[in-house]
């Protein structure tokens, strides 16, 4: 910078001469100074006055001023002196710089003469500037490896002084290794040089410190110095070297990555990039260095992948080690891989035979499987399994392969596919496994037939049904797949009544719906039997076939058909006779007509229409028996008409009519001596009606009077049942009976019946419960026996535990008693004296401390002998001495039982099945039950405590032995009087108190075929012959003649009827139905046919073996009576009109009648309201039973049979369900319960068991077994209740109408119990042909013997029908008891 400035003013200091210069020469000359530099300000440069020639004082007067262009003044003029002095320091190095020479030119101008003179000064130099160097310090970077003689040029010093006083030379400080050399530069600068004088080391030494002197020639002598660091720059001339030739390692192969595995270490002496070492591999193409990774800088070797000891166990690396230059080191490092148990095994399905056909035999192979485990040793040994569940096996083969068997036989129905689990394990520590799992399909094969839901079907369907309809389906299902489940279904071919089964059924092949193909009848036929036959798809197909019971229900389509009295050939009616001496309720004749139809729509009742005299004849409702009703007088016409109507009681009712010419006369030859005078009544209307309103008026009189009487006593028995029910708290109570009106004409088909009912409020439960009594156990527990001294056991070298006598411990002992008490001592004194005690853990039993050292053993739980009967106790006492010592004693402590377990049934109810006929003594079932206690608390005694027989009887019946629980028969059973009971059996221990517990045991009564059939139609005479039957000449084929009727006490097969013609006078002419016992025309009659023909008809069972009876039908040819007497003439008979007294009883019987109305009305809107109050349901209480008793008609003795049934009947109408509870058998003898004196010809016997009200004597009643529903080939009873079909099974009828169309058949022959004839036998009526006189209402048979209720699941059973000193049980199979023959 100062340079710079030096130059600048120079070159200001030249032109300010110039100009001076040629100012001076232009006016005068130059004058010249001489001054040295550095002077103070206002020094003397000179007397410019002087020069100038002029004197000092007038320079300021003639204007006399320094001019200078463009720089700043360095001398100024003194005005006082006149002379020229410095204005300022004055420096030349500044102002010259490095000239020779420094001159410096102004000009002074004498302003007055306008003059310039010229001056010119000299600066000159003096010795102020030291020679200086640049920078104090110097580095100098050499390498070591530089030859001598080496320069290595310096900066030179700058001295700003000039000639001597500039820099002059350079001195150097002395050291072996350089020396100093002074150069000069063109324009004579000097510059040092260093000179190498010897060979350097780096090594030895790395650096060199040298002073440089730079002088000047100047007076005092200035000098400048420079510190010269020389550095050695060192060279490549060391190799690295490692610390080990090579290096072993052993690792194991699960190290993670990351892991350190050792450290290579190489010096280099040299420093710098020479002395810095690299590491690498030296083969770093090599895959296998992937799995390591070594630091360059630190020589460290990790894992950079995970190591395979199965892969490669040995590792062999090259490392080497590089400097900065071309010098290299080589080490190798040997890696040894472990192996450890890092492999699972390896388990390869080589072969898979999937599917696999089902019926595979054993031992087939499956899958081949190949194991491998790459460890080594006992880590590569591999076992396999597979479940032992399976049916497969594995078998091992060779080069770790396994063979999977099949073991067992194979389902594909039950298991359609096995996921197999094969596990591979090895022999590792841990030991690895590998679980390979695959799926085995098992394939098809048709080895399964379809299988239908139900072993047999059945269905219902109406009569005149559409044709198309679907009646049925039917489904059937093939466990197998695919084509092998493909169902097919059909029918079997067949042929019904001479048609293809095809033409009647037809069913959808695929769905199994079954459609009717025409339109089925009834009246041709009852049932029909087909076999749908289910077929797959497989090869070979299988089948299956069921069989389907169709039967047509019966819809009212047939009106009533007359059988007698048939119309003559020539349109005349037929002549009964009535002998005049005959009194009320002599029998004239009998209406017999059938009705094609069953059940309800063949419940026929006949009314008397028209009568040529009202009031002389009566007609049974249901016998259709014409009697007369009062005797006859000789007023009496000889010939009264008679119109009868027959009607069934189908929806609606369809009716025939048939007119009856009864002739009143002794005999025949009164009858022939009468012809002439006999006329026919005019106008049958003008008949006297006085009597029939009398009648009438009498009879709702009467019935009015009887309603009001029984309202009234309803009331009054409701109000003492209430009465009774509040006394009682709500116990069960007895409910009358109704009471049924039997009217003399009809009486022989009327049935008494009673009803046990018992009513639940509840609507979710129809069964009165009674829970069984409970007991209390009494626990007995025993206090502590702290008193009981110890038993000292003392030792010197430890602290004994003293213990006492245990004492007895009761399992329900409580917790906190005391069981044992015992003592610890210990020898030694103070802290090593203190003991504690503690017990084994998981006992219930913990130690309490008392005093003295005496600690007390006490129950910390419940105890229970039946799951520990004694406990080991250890109890271990520790001093807390160091170390401490202890000792342990261990007692037993024994648990007594108490009876606090119930014996335990084995099964929650028992169910066993008897076959009738048993011989007495014999067991018939067992119960078993278990107690866990011990000695009395566990044994168990048995007995019975209730059934649902008579209390007094039970003993006859069975009994049970009291040690083993063996039920023993005390009787031999009869299937028709008992067919099932049911027993409560206890199981009871001789604890104390006793515990106990209850078991239900229902024996199921079954059938044998011990009773033949027995036939109530025909019946035999008084005489031992056979009744007669007639048989009109013009009978078409197929009529109706008669038909046989016949029971059979057993049920179910063995009570299948079927009828057989064993003999016939004339073979072909009549045919005999197989099931339903009807006799009808084969063929019309011809003129050759015998007039009186004989039948011998066999009644067969169908058990085994099967049982039978034989009846003889005798048939005599003749249309009507006719042939035999002449047509009677009609007559008038006289009448006495009674207007007036008519009109006032058509009056009263209005009025009464009205009022009757009323009353009833009024009655059962009291009812409904009653019934709609929700107290109505409960009136009762919480239950209501009510048993009726029996009602018998006073002509109980002529055939009518008292039942009794008891029901169980929900109060809650939501659930109305009918319950079987129990049948009632304490019915009085016959001639108890009859009452001949009545004078309303009505009896009623009302009887009220006992009802106990503890409930300890009641038992919940088990609803009905499924028995009770007899299907249509079990069903009992006559040959009316069978099909009309001749192959089929048991015909599906309305069971009781369908019986009493039979009966109106059978109580035909009443109509020849007579007291005189006509043209015949005594008391034949002259009808010997077709009625006999032996046929009494002893032969009606018993019509109610299964009566079902609707909606419910219940059948009202026979329970107290007497035959033959039995007493029937059930409701099923009753067998009849004989009446007395009608006699007047």
């Amino acid at each position: 910078m100062a340079a710079k400035r030096n130059r600048s003013h120079r070159t200001a200091l030249v032109l300010l001469c110039l100009f001076l210069g040629r100012s001076w020469e232009a006016e005068a000359g130059q004058i010249r100074y001489s001054v040295p530099e550095e002077l103070e300000k206002g020094s003397f440069v000179g007397n410019i006055s002087k020069d100038l020639g002029l004197e000092p004082r007038k320079l300021a007067e003639r204007g006399v001023r320094i001019v200078s262009r463009g720089r700043t003044q360095l001398f100024a003029l003194n005005p006082r002196s006149g002379s020229l002095v410095t204005a300022d320091r004055i420096d030349r190095e500044e102002l010259c710089a490095q000239s020779a020479r420094c001159l410096v030119n102004f000009n002074i101008l004498v302003e007055d003469r306008v003059k310039l003179f010229g001056i010119e000064i000299e600066v000159t130099d003096i010795n102020d500037n030291a020679p200086k160097f640049p920078t104090e310090n110097v580095d100098v970077k050499i390498n070591e490896n530089v030859a001598p003689g080496m320069r290595f040029p310096l900066l030179e010093a700058v001295d700003p002084d000039v000639g001597v006083n500039s820099l002059q030379s350079y001195q150097l400080s002395s050291n072996k290794h350089f020396s100093l050399a002074v150069q000069s530069h063109a324009n004579g600068v000097k510059y040092p040089e260093l000179v190498l004088e010897h060979a350097l080391d780096r090594e030895e030494e790395a650096v060199h410190h040298l002073v440089l002197t730079a002088l000047d020639g100047g007076d005092p002598l200035l000098s400048g110095t420079v510190l010269i660091s020389v550095t050695v720059f060192d060279t490549n001339d060391n190799a690295p070297v490692f610390t080990l030739p090579e290096y072993r390692v052993s690792v194991l192969e699960n190290l993670p990555v990351g892991t350190q595995l050792l450290t290579v270490t190489a010096t280099d002496r040299d420093e710098g990039a020479n002395g810095e070492v690299t590491y690498s591999f030296r083969k770093s193409s090599d895959t296998q260095l992937l799995k390591f990774q070594l630091n360059k800088n630190t020589g460290e070797i990790k894992l950079s992948e995970n190591l395979d000891y199965e892969e490669t166990d040995f590792y062999e690396l090259e490392i080497q080690a590089e400097d900065g230059g071309a010098y290299l080191a080589m080490a190798k490092v040997l890696i040894t891989v472990e192996d450890v148990n890092d492999n699972s095994p390896e388990v390869t399905i080589t072969s898979l035979f999937s599917p696999l056909m089902e019926d595979s035999p054993m031992g087939t192979v499956i899958a081949l499987l190949n194991v491998h485990d790459p460890d080594s040793g006992q880590n590569g040994q591999v076992t396999c399994s597979i479940s032992e569940n399976l049916p497969f096996k594995l078998e091992k083969s060779i080069d770790g392969y396994y063979r999977l068997l099949t073991h067992r036989t194979l389902d594909r129905e039950q298991v359609s596919s096995y996921n197999i689990t094969v596990t591979a394990t090895d022999g590792g520590n841990p030991p690895l496994l590998t679980e390979t799992h695959f799926t085995l399909q098992v394939a098809d094969i048709n080895d399964n037939p379809p299988t239908f839901s139900h072993s047999s079907y059945f269905t219902y369907i109406l009569e005149n049904n559409p044709r198309g309809a679907s009646i049925f389906s039917v489904t059937a299902l093939d466990p197998d797949s695919k084509e092998n489940a493909q169902v097919i279904y059909s029918l079997a071919e067949d042929t019904f009544q001479g048609a293809p089964l095809s033409s009647y059924i037809s069913i959808n092949s695929d769905t199994g719906v079954l459609y009717a193909l025409r339109s089925f009848d009834y009246e041709q036929f009852r049932n029909l039997q087909i076999q749908v036959i289910a077929t797959d798809s497989g090869d070979p197909p299988l089948s299956s076939n069921v069989s389907l019971s169709i039967f047509v229900l019966d819809q009212n389509d047939n009106a009533p058909e007359i059988l007698y009295p048939t119309l003559p050939t020539d349109g005349s009616t037929g002549v009964e006779l009535a002998p005049r001496s005959a009194e009320p309720g002599y029998l004239v004749t009998k209406v017999v007509a059938v009705d094609r139809d069953s059940g309800q729509n063949a419940w026929l009742s006949y009314r008397l229409l028209k009568a040529s005299e009202p009031g002389l004849f009566a007609v049974g409702l249901h016998t259709g028996e014409v009697r007369t009703a009062r005797a006859l007088l000789d007023r009496d016409a000889l010939k009264q008409s008679l119109v009868v109507a027959v009607q069934d009681h189908g929806q609606p009712p369809l009716s025939a009519t048939v007119t009856l010419t009864v002739a009143v006369a002794d005999s025949i030859p009164d009858v022939l001596a009468d012809l002439g005078s006999i006329r026919t009544p005019g106008d049958p209307d003008d008949s006297d009606l006085t009597l029939y309103l009398v009648v009438a008026v009498a009879a709702v009189s009467c019935v009015f009077l009887a309603f009001v009487i029984v309202l009234l006593a309803l009331r009054l028995r409701r109000w003492h049942a209430s009465r009774l029910l509040q006394a009682s708290g709500g116990g069960l109570v007895g409910v009358p009976a109704s009471h049924f009106v039997g009217v003399d004409g009809v009486r022989a088909f009327l049935q008494t019946y009673s009803h046990e009912v018992s009513l639940t409020a509840d609507s979710r439960e129809s069964h009165v419960i009674f829970p069984q009594p409970n007991y209390a156990d009494t626990l007995i527990s025993q206090e502590s026996c702290e008193k009981k001294d110890p038993l000292s056991l003392l030792d010197d070298s430890k602290f004994p535990v003293e213990d006492t006598l245990l004492v007895p411990i009761l399992e329900d002992a409580h917790p906190g008693m005391v069981v044992a008490l015992f003592k610890t001592q210990d020898q030694d004194s103070g802290q090593n004296g203190e003991v504690t005690c503690n017990l084994s853990r998981g006992i219930p039993f913990k130690i309490h401390s008392s005093s003295n050292n005496f600690y007390k053993l006490v129950t910390d739980g419940p105890l229970d002998r039946e799951h520990t009967p004694e406990y080991n106790v250890t109890i271990t006492a520790t001093d807390r001495g160091k170390p401490p010592l202890s000792s342990s004693i261990t007692i037993t402590l024994h648990i007594t039982d108490v009876n606090d377990n119930a014996p335990v049934f084995h099964q929650a109810s028992y169910v066993v099945h008897v076959a009738e006929n048993n011989p007495p003594g014999a067991s018939i079932a067992q119960v078993s039950a278990s107690d866990p206690d011990l000695g009395p608390n566990g044994r168990v005694s048995y007995s019975i405590v209730a059934s649902d027989l008579e209390p007094r009887a039970l003993a006859s019946y069975v009994s049970v032995s009291a040690q083993s629980g063996v039920v023993f028969a005390q009787r031999a059973f009869d299937h028709e009087q008992l067919r099932a009971f049911e027993l409560t059996l206890q199981a009871r221990d001789q604890g104390s108190p006793a515990l106990s517990a209850n078991v239900s045991l229902r024996v199921l009564v079954d059938d044998r075929n011990d009773n033949a059939p027995r036939v109530l139609y025909p019946a035999l005479g008084p005489d031992g012959s056979a009744l007669f039957d007639t048989v009109p000449r013009a009978a078409q084929p197929g009529y109706l003649v008669t038909k046989v009727v016949a029971v059979d006490a057993d049920s179910g097969h063995n009570a299948w009827l079927s009828y057989h013609v064993l003999q016939a006078s004339e073979p072909g002419l009549f045919s005999l139905g197989l099931r339903t016992g009807e006799v009808r025309t084969a063929r019309a009659l011809g003129d050759r046919d015998a007039a009186r023909q004989r039948l011998l008809v066999a009644v067969r069972d169908g058990g085994q073996p099967p049982l039978s009876a034989t009846a003889t039908l005798l048939l005599v040819f003749a249309d009507s009576l006719q042939e035999v007497l002449p047509d009677v003439s009609d007559r008038l008979a006289p009448s006495d009109p009674q207007a007036e007294l008519q009109f006032y009883l058509v009056v009263a019987l209005a009025l009464i009648s009205v009022l009757f109305l009323l009353a009833v009305i009024l009655a059962v809107a009291l009812r409904l309201r009653s019934s709609s109050s929700p107290a109505a349901r409960g009136c009762f209480g919480s239950a209501l039973c009510s048993e009726s008793g029996p009602e018998i008609p006073p002509n109980y003795s002529e055939g009518t049979l008292p039942y009794a049934y008891n029901l169980c009947v929900p109060g809650d109408q939501t659930n109305p369900e009918f319950n079987f509870l129990t049948s009632v058998d304490h019915f009085p003898a016959t001639q108890d319960i009859l009452n001949k004196d009545s004078p309303s010809g009505l009896l009623t016997s009302i009887l009220i068991p006992n009802v106990e009200t503890d409930k300890k004597t009641f038992k919940q009643q088990a609803p009905p077994n499924t028995d009770w529903r007899f299907s249509q080939a079990q069903r009992p009873g006559t040959s009316g209740s069978q099909n009309g079909d001749e192959t089929g099974t048991w015909p599906n009828n309305q069971f009781d109408t369908e019986m009493l169309q039979a009966m109106i058949l059978a109580s035909a022959s009443e109509a020849a119990d007579g007291s005189s004839t006509l043209g015949g036998g005594a008391g034949t009526m002259g009808l010997s042909a077709r009625y006999g006189p032996q046929f009494t209402l002893q032969h009606v048979p018993d019509y109610r013997q299964n009566v079902y209720i609707p909606g419910s699941n219940a059948t009202l059973t026979n329970a107290a029908g007497k035959r033959d000193g039995k007493a029937p049980a059930g409701g099923n199979g009753n067998k009849k008891k004989s009446g007395k023959k009608e006699k007047k």
